[in-house]
């Protein structure tokens, strides 16, 4: 199952079916699942939309968390989910969705085809929506539409021609709306806007995640080597794998890019980083700053402050 389409969960969603599982700390009849996450209505009706739970089981199953057993109809959490301590555990459900998402296994040849199971669609509007500077104004429905959706469109030109209709209608870009935030990938706009729900795409969230799961406080990292494992657990970064395979050219080995550079900046000032900067240094990461646009800032390392609890 896609997940922006119109029968697919929300991350929301997905996070009922793994708080019960992680509540019982073990498996649980699916019927008795369904019956508590999904109560049947009063006048029940078959022409009434999917429920939530069924929506969510799928993408869970199509993700990899959880399993149901086909003789015994037990279901119970799978792969990395398996690894959840507790049923209050969002922050590393997040981090554990976010890989699922990302996987190469479910994403391969992103670019060759406009195929839309599994989360390829979503991976594919994250890559698009990342190689835009977070400084610029927010993305809404009718902008993403102007950009990567008609053939004239700005964007159009830089994904690969197979690649069609990301956001076809306003289900899509409010499934985008759910995901991209969840997933640390995009915000809400700081001031308010007009539009159809507008984005930012701020990853900053997503970032402070990854570095806190790779790096101890304390730890000084060799800022281009840094760049390359951000890019390589967060692949719809531009230079990111997913992001290469859809066609949008990178930023440089050693360019962190305006998604990235703010979310670095951020952390920077947010002091959970720190940007460093040595003369000497063999290797230097040019990082976008909106206050000198003209000159990059040249980063040699980044020195890890604090650990991200949620």
């Amino acid at each position: 199952m896609t997940l922006l389409n119109v029968e697919a969960a929300i991350p929301s969603q997905t996070w009922a079916v793994v708080r019960l599982l992680t509540y019982l700390g073990k498996s649980i009849a699916l019927d008795e699942a369904r019956a508590l996450l999904s109560p049947p209505p009063l006048g029940a009706d078959e022409a009434k939309p999917r429920p939530p739970f069924d929506s969510a089981l799928s993408s869970l199953q199509d993700l990899g968390l959880v399993h149901v057993d086909k003789e015994s109809k037990e279901l119970s959490l799978a792969s990395e989910a398996k690894g959840l301590a507790n049923s209050d555990d969002l922050h590393t459900y997040t981090y554990i969705l976010r890989r699922a998402v990302l996987d190469a296994e479910f994403n391969k040849e992103l670019g060759a085809d406009n195929e839309i199971t599994g989360p390829r669609d979503l991976t594919r509007a994250l890559a698009w929506f990342l190689m835009h500077d977070p400084m610029e104004p927010a993305i809404d429905w009718l902008t993403a539409q102007d950009l990567v959706d008609k053939p004239d469109g700005k964007d159009r030109k830089l994904l690969r021609p197979e690649i069609r209709n990301l956001f076809t209608n306003a289900t899509r870009w409010n499934r985008f709306g759910h995901w991209a935030p969840a997933l640390g990938f995009a915000a809400a706009p700081l001031f308010r806007t007009e539009g159809v729900s507008p984005l930012v795409p701020d990853c900053t969230v997503a970032v402070k995640h990854t570095v806190s799961g790779l790096w101890q406080p304390g730890q000084r990292i060799n800022a281009v080597e840094a760049l390359q494992v951000l890019r390589e657990n967060l692949p719809v970064l531009p230079g990111g794998s997913h992001s290469l395979s859809v066609g949008i050219p990178t930023p440089g080995e050693n360019v962190a890019g305006t998604a990235l550079s703010f979310a670095l900046l951020r952390g920077d000032d947010e002091k959970w980083i720190r940007l460093d900067h040595d003369d000497d240094a063999r290797q230097i990461l040019h990082v976008h700053d909106p206050d000198r646009p003209a000159s990059p800032r040249p980063v040699s390392d980044i020195t890890i402050l604090e650990a991200d609890h949620g």
